[in-house]
């Protein structure tokens, strides 16, 4: 399998990553964010994790855009399937928006209004990279 390489080291962490609760299919949410955020998401090749303890293999959905003009990398990954999740900590959220890439504060304050204008997204949050316990989990082999 290639690899998909979407988390970095603190220290060289450079973006903005958003949780999203929504009821639709990954399919539907990045057909909604084409069209208003006018990316250009394409499906990539799942992510596998696999969890020794239990013996388990859990697959995540996985799309990505880069835009050359604005040198930004737009990733939606699944958080949740059949009862794990990607990121445990914001059990919450259904999907994981990752832009990497410099966005000023305004940047990023418009990007989550937009999100939150979508009908069919229920809740946006912002999370804080650095802080989470399992952002290797986006460390994809």
């Amino acid at each position: 399998m290639s690899k998909n390489i979407i988390g970095l080291p603190d220290s060289q962490f450079s973006g903005v990553l958003l949780g999203i609760a929504t009821q639709v299919k990954e399919y539907q949410l990045c057909w909604h964010l084409n069209k208003i955020l006018h990316f250009n998401l394409q499906r990539g090749e799942d992510v596998e994790i696999i969890n020794k303890k239990k013996n388990k293999t859990s697959v995540f959905s996985f799309f990505r855009f880069e835009d050359d003009l604005d040198k930004k990398i737009t990733y939606v990954v699944a958080n949740k399937h059949h009862g794990e999740y990607l990121i445990p900590e914001v059990k919450q959220v259904d999907y994981l928006l990752l832009i990497r890439g410099e966005l000023s504060l305004v940047q990023q304050e418009n990007l989550v209004l937009q999100l939150k204008n979508i009908p069919i997204i229920q809740l946006v949050i912002l999370l804080e990279y650095g802080r989470l316990r399992s952002r290797n989990n986006l460390t994809f082999e």
